[in-house]
């Protein structure tokens, strides 16, 4: 995945939770099995979540998410920014529907 849309995707992220910290962020394409998938993992590794358990969590809602090619590039991704919210909790906060 391309850094910058990393980059926007995180920023997008830190200004929603800016503004309003309680809002819900949704992710959504066509099938579920590129990209969103993907941006929703890195979301839950910036949170402080293993990148394992954010792939198990997004397959037990998402049958067939994430192939190989997208799980090396999660094995191999490092937390940029790390999300942390205001009231200092951080994967807790997250819920996948």
């Amino acid at each position: 995945m391309h850094s910058r849309v990393v980059e926007e995707w995180l920023q997008l992220l830190r200004e929603v939770h800016r503004k309003d910290p309680g809002r819900t962020v949704a992710v959504h394409c066509v099938a579920g099995l590129g990209r969103a998938p993907v941006l929703v993992a890195i979301a839950l590794i910036e949170l402080g979540m293993r990148y394992e358990d954010a792939v198990e969590l997004i397959r037990q809602k998402r049958r067939g998410a994430i192939n190989a090619k997208q799980l090396a590039y999660l094995e191999k991704y490092r937390p940029k920014s790390r999300l942390r919210l205001k009231n200092g909790h951080r994967g807790n906060a997250c819920c996948l529907q």
